[in-house]
C-alpha cells in the first residue's frame, strides 16, 4: 500500500462529518482490499443493548448501528476522530458479515488486515481493530448506564 493511499484514507476518516461518510470509507476500503462489494446496503441507527455495537441481520441489506453506544463514545471521547474510528471498526466488521464472511474467526483478522493496510499500523482505526472497538470505552461504566 502506498503512503499516499494511507494518507488519503487517514484524511478521509479524520475529516468525516457523518456516519454516511464513514460508511463510504468502509465500503471503499473493503472493495479496494478484497475486490468485493455489495450493492444496496442500508445503514440504520437504532437503540440497542450496550453490549451490541452493530449487527447485520443475515439475509438483509441492512446494517444497524447502535445509536446509544455511539452517543456514549461521543460523550466519553469528545473527539470526532476517535468516534469515526470506533464507528468504522463496528461497520467494517458488520459489512464483512454482509459479504458472506460469517465466522468471527474469519472476520476479526480481516478487519485488522484492512485497517492496517489502509490506515497504517499506528492509526487508532488499526489499534481498535487489533484490540477491540470496546477498548475506546475502557473505563466507561456501561453496566451502570
Amino acid at each position: 500500500m502506498s503512503a499516499s493511499k494511507v494518507e488519503t484514507y487517514r484524511s478521509r476518516i479524520d475529516k468525516a462529518q457523518s456516519f454516511s461518510e464513514v460508511w463510504e470509507i468502509v465500503k471503499d476500503s473493503v472493495k479496494d482490499t478484497l475486490g468485493e462489494h455489495r450493492v444496496g446496503m442500508m445503514l440504520f441507527l437504532d437503540d440497542l443493548p450496550l453490549q451490541l455495537g452493530a449487527y447485520h441481520p443475515l439475509g438483509t441489506n441492512n446494517i444497524v448501528l447502535n445509536r446509544t453506544l455511539v452517543q456514549i463514545a461521543e460523550a466519553a471521547t469528545k473527539s470526532k476522530r476517535l468516534v469515526n474510528a470506533f464507528v468504522y471498526s463496528l461497520l467494517v466488521h458488520e459489512y464483512l458479515h454482509a459479504l458472506g464472511y460469517i465466522p468471527e474467526r474469519e472476520v476479526r483478522p480481516l478487519v485488522y488486515k484492512i485497517s492496517k493496510e489502509y490506515f497504517g499500523e499506528d492509526h487508532i482505526v488499526t489499534r481498535l481493530a487489533e484490540k477491540s472497538p470496546w477498548a475506546l470505552l475502557k473505563g466507561v461504566p456501561l453496566g451502570e448506564i
